[in-house]
């Protein structure tokens, strides 16, 4: 594409438009962007920004479910705090949805916390839409309101009576590798994303040791074993070791959640979810008498403050020390 000008500032002011058009190999009329919907800035953002993300799922469900809302129908440009607001009381409420299978299903109502992680992507889609993207004339309606609250973090941990249950309950579930994740997890404090991704090859059950790579935070690390997690893993890698690679439990995301909800149905366990048993094992890890460093070497917090929130430890348990 070539035209020609009379002067220079003309042709470098064209040349500049032309520029911004080609942007990540996008065309793109300015005045059209004005005019772009939130649903076709939202699909963008999820085709080239959250697809990228390491946990992107949560986020392609948030996505979804803004989407299903009238306000997707609505320009960028015009957007404005309350309608965010609007957007926030209404995916507090609970709702019914119908899936691919027909089948109806209840939308539990969003925490403030989750409102948090919807105005937060919502602000990022402006960020990019804005400086990626070149869309002029928009304003970012997140900065102009005041955020839901952080919440409390979860304090959820085994009660008295809930792990020998729990045990008794995975014991009768269909997928053999549901009950050895979830000891784990108490052993480790790893992450159920790190369970997950487990391989052979970076399990040294003699040096009792298991290297996580391409974690949460980015980091790898070395978690080690106590006794009890090396009995669970042994018999899992039988006797020829060195042939042994490939992932540790080959069971889904979603098989195994379908696994945990039923054995928790089972054994009359409400409000735990698997995420729960890293709570589990970062409390114990302090009440075994490690200190913050070593518990975080463990757990692989990135600072003390995460760790704390991850830390509930019981008083009964406190009052034995004190005597």
């Amino acid at each position: 594409m070539c035209r020609t000008f009379d002067t220079e500032k003309e042709a470098k002011a064209w040349a500049r438009r032309q520029e911004i058009k080609l942007e990540d190999g996008h065309v793109q009329d300015l005045t059209e962007a004005r005019e772009t919907t939130l649903a076709q800035a939202l699909e963008r953002y999820r085709d080239t920004v959250t697809v990228k993300k390491k946990s992107h799922q949560p986020e392609l469900s948030r996505i979804g479910r803004i989407l299903r809302n009238p306000i997707a129908e609505r320009p960028l440009s015009t957007l404005r705090a309350d309608d965010i607001e609007a957007l926030l009381n209404d995916l507090a409420q609970p709702h019914v949805t119908v899936g691919k299978d027909g089948k109806e299903r209840l939308q539990r109502p969003a925490s403030e916390a989750t409102q948090r992680r919807y105005t937060a992507l919502l602000s990022h889609l402006f960020s990019i839409a804005t400086k990626r993207w070149r869309i002029d004339g928009l304003r970012n309606p997140i900065k102009e309101m005041e955020l839901p609250s952080p919440g409390r973090p979860r304090k959820r941990r085994l009660e008295e009576g809930e792990e020998e249950k729990l045990l008794a309950a995975l014991d009768s579930c269909r997928n053999p590798y549901i009950k050895p994740m979830a000891l784990l997890a108490v052993e480790t404090a790893m992450r159920q994303g790190e369970i997950l991704k487990l391989r052979w090859e970076h399990v040294d059950l003699a040096g009792q040791t298991v290297e996580i790579h391409d974690t949460k935070n980015g980091e790898d690390r070395v978690v080690p074993l106590s006794s009890r997690a090396v009995a669970l893993l042994r018999p899992l890698q039988g006797d020829d070791v060195k042939k042994i690679k490939g992932p540790v439990f080959p069971i889904s995301q979603a098989s195994l959640h379908s696994g945990w909800i039923n054995a928790c149905r089972r054994a009359e366990i409400e409000g735990l979810r698997f995420h729960d048993l890293r709570h589990e094992a970062t409390s114990r890890l302090f009440e075994l008498g490690l200190d913050r460093v070593e518990a975080a070497a463990v757990t692989g917090h990135k600072t003390l403050q995460m760790l704390k929130d991850y830390t509930h430890l019981r008083a009964r348990n406190l009052a034995r020390k004190l005597g």
